[in-house]
């Protein structure tokens, strides 16, 4: 087996988990809603960045990776100023 396609089968495991697992926990169909837009956007980024990896230039793959990362410590340092405080 691949590399790539065992990539594949794993996120298919995580993420079909996590949807399996949200479905039936959550109660509100608010709540069901919101936890699937996360997923689907997580599954598309982890696809996204497997397929980058194996199609681009690994440089191409490095930059989205740290834009990624910036990303998400600006999401971390900015949460107050993006999504309200207390």
């Amino acid at each position: 087996m691949k590399t790539q396609t065992f990539l594949y089968y794993i996120g298919a495991f995580i993420f079909g988990g996590l949807g399996i697992l949200t479905f039936l926990q959550l109660d509100k169909a608010s709540y069901k809603m919101e936890a699937a837009a996360f997923i689907i956007a997580g599954a598309v980024i982890y696809y996204g960045m497997v397929i980058l990896y194996y199609r681009s230039r690994k440089n191409t793959f490095l930059l989205v990776n740290l834009a990624l990362a910036v990303l998400a410590l600006g999401g971390i340092f900015f949460n107050d100023v993006l999504f309200g405080g207390h």
